[in-house]
């Protein structure tokens, strides 16, 4: 899967190369198909906050939103369309939230960290885990955690 990522935000710096690497390392366990694609958007909290409000009716800034367009992915398999790449789904990010996350988590933890958790979650998110209910939540999490886990070993994080 090919991962595009767009930064939107200029208060936080973000380490693009390691969040590009592993950020098509943890895709790749979902979808192998180099015709994929994922984008990834790093916004401000005024732009994350009109978002969020849109689109969950939510009026506060949030650490990451998820779109998937999974369905559409499937369409076009089904049809003889001839299209080079198709998007499998946007997830956005607000560093500045990520940020204060930090504060929460326990003293080996970084904002690169809060950026793989985040990314970890939204592609969860695209590939329809959702949180809702307690054993889908609980689901969730543990795959997540493992997720991070294994990006931690590998990447030396």
């Amino acid at each position: 899967m090919k991962v595009t990522l767009i930064n939107d935000q200029s208060k936080i710096k973000l380490d693009l190369d390691l969040i590009r690497e592993v950020a098509a390392y943890i895709s790749d366990k979902f979808d192998k198909d180099l015709k994929s694609e994922l984008n990834i958007v790093f916004s401000d909290g005024k732009e994350i906050r009109k978002l969020n409000k849109k689109y969950r009716r939510i009026d506060r800034e949030t650490d990451v939103l998820s779109f998937s367009y999974i369905s559409d992915k499937d369409k076009v398999s089904q049809g003889a369309s001839t299209a080079s790449t198709y998007t499998v789904g946007e997830i956005i990010i607000c560093p500045e939230v990520a940020q204060s996350n930090i504060l929460k988590q326990d003293e080996n933890w970084n904002l690169n960290l809060e950026i793989i958790l985040l990314i970890t979650h939204g592609i969860l998110h695209i590939y329809n885990y959702d949180h809702k209910e307690e054993e889908n939540r609980i689901d969730m999490e543990n795959i997540q955690n493992s997720l991070v886990s294994d990006v931690r070993r590998t990447f030396k994080l």
